[in-house]
């Protein structure tokens, strides 16, 4: 079958023919429909993802139709619609008994350290597939993966009616967020960005207001988002970016006693002030990942429209032209780039 394989470290990935996979007991063998390209991808393909079992066939945000499955699954038929999960955790460690299966120390993410759905075919545990609804596209089924970190860092900052968000960085995940903010109640949506594009995209999925920031001096824009917000600042800021240099504005712009979320990866140090976390007591919650029951409410948010993933779709690509679809990523050209094998 054919394949992207990441094989060493440093830039690139290789595009070739690769055995079909083989499944254990447990398993399920998927044939891929439709697969998006994750900024988590790209720091794969360019080498600063160093979290890697190499080699290994990238990608994660992933729907197909099950057409094997070991013998000791059950529940999932043959011809099963199904949405991947990648979080893989052992189910025994202090974490998982605890039920914080995100947190597992023996966490084992499907297409970091095992293989992805890059590829035509892709085995799987059956416990990481959800089936997803007849009416559900493929396309809304390989984005239930970015929604989903967008619902779990949401849900730890308890949104209530009387909330303003401030989502900073309106990628695939920002722009979710600002749509599941809407359907959660907040009282008014702020997004932050570095391109008109991304802003007037979150515009029209959920954001009231929207301010354009220089990527290297963020902090420019504070004093207006805190004059928007009765000039005490936001109740939730949700830090999306995975720009180092936008948690000191996350932190600028909160609210005293607000709740501050980090759910963008960051691949370089951040020199913070940490004052303001401390004078103004805010609550700081990292989000990594998700647990099982965040999935199924994903799917729950996008089948019943609450949550739209059509407008982020750009572009639409076969897997052979894989690396036209990093070209558009790196390039600035895609908000979304989906594969279909």
């Amino acid at each position: 079958m054919l394949a992207v394989v990441k094989e060493k470290a440093g830039r690139g990935w290789e595009l070739r023919e690769i055995p079909k996979p083989t499944i254990s007991d447990a398993d399920v063998l998927i044939k891929v429909k439709t697969i998006g390209i994750c900024g988590s991808d790209m720091a794969i393909h360019d080498g600063r993802e160093k979290d890697l079992s190499i080699p290994v066939v990238p990608g994660h945000e992933f729907a197909g139709e099950v057409v094997d499955r070991g013998p000791g699954v059950t529940g999932i038929p043959i011809k099963s619609r199904v949405a991947v999960n990648l979080v893989r955790n052992c189910g025994r460690c202090f974490y998982c008994r605890k039920g914080e299966t995100n947190l597992c120390m023996h966490t084992n993410l499907i297409g970091f350290h095992a293989n992805g759905g890059f590829a035509e075919y892709a085995a799987v545990p059956a416990a990481n597939c959800h089936l997803i609804p007849d009416c559900m596209s493929w396309e809304d089924a390989a984005s239930v993966d970015p929604v989903t970190s967008a619902l779990a860092a949401l849900r730890k900052a308890e949104i209530t009616p009387s909330d303003r968000v401030c989502v900073i960085g309106p990628g695939p995940i920002g722009l979710y967020a600002c749509q599941i903010a809407r359907a959660e109640g907040a009282r008014e949506i702020l997004a932050v960005g570095t391109r008109e594009s991304r802003l007037e995209m979150a515009s029209q999925l959920g954001a009231d207001k929207t301010y354009l920031v220089d990527r290297e001096a963020p902090l420019a824009c504070a004093q207006s988002i805190r004059r928007d917000a009765q000039g005490r600042g936001v109740d939730v800021v949700l830090e999306a970016s995975g720009n180092a240099r936008a948690l000191n504005l996350a932190f600028e712009i909160a609210a005293k006693g607000a709740r501050v979320v980090l759910v963008g990866i960051y691949h370089e140090l951040s020199n913070i002030d940490a004052m303001n976390i401390v004078s103004k007591e805010l609550r700081i919650h990292g989000s990594f990942d998700y647990k099982w029951i965040d999935f199924e409410n994903a799917i729950d948010l996008i089948s019943s429209g609450w949550v739209r993933t059509k407008p982020l779709i750009t572009h639409r690509l076969p897997l052979k032209d894989i690396h036209e679809g990093v070209r558009l990523m790196e390039e600035k050209k895609a908000v979304k780039v989906m594969i279909e094998p």
